[in-house]
């Protein structure tokens, strides 16, 4: 199965868990259903940026056109993470 698929299926039980949490009228049961779907969230981003953009990332980041937009080292980065993605020329 396709990382993507999954991670978006994790997304819409968030977003569904969250409208729940929403209806929750005790203060506490509110922070805490709110802290354990921070933490999910904070992990689908992970995944979604590791399993799904992989190198490509970078494509998203936005652009200066003045300046170049990564820095030495995380060009350097770039370049590694897209020829372990078989890409073989810059």
């Amino acid at each position: 199965q396709a990382p993507l698929s999954g991670i978006l299926r994790e997304f819409e039980r968030i977003q569904r868990e969250q409208r729940e949490a929403n209806a929750c009228t005790e203060r506490r049961e509110w922070w805490e259903r709110r802290s354990r779907l921070d933490l999910r969230m904070q992990s689908l981003i992970q995944s979604l940026d590791s399993e799904v953009l992989g190198c490509w990332r970078g494509l998203l980041l936005p652009r200066d056109p003045g300046n170049c937009p990564l820095d030495e080292q995380e060009l350097s980065q770039l370049l590694q993470e897209l020829q372990e993605c078989g890409w073989e020329r810059p």
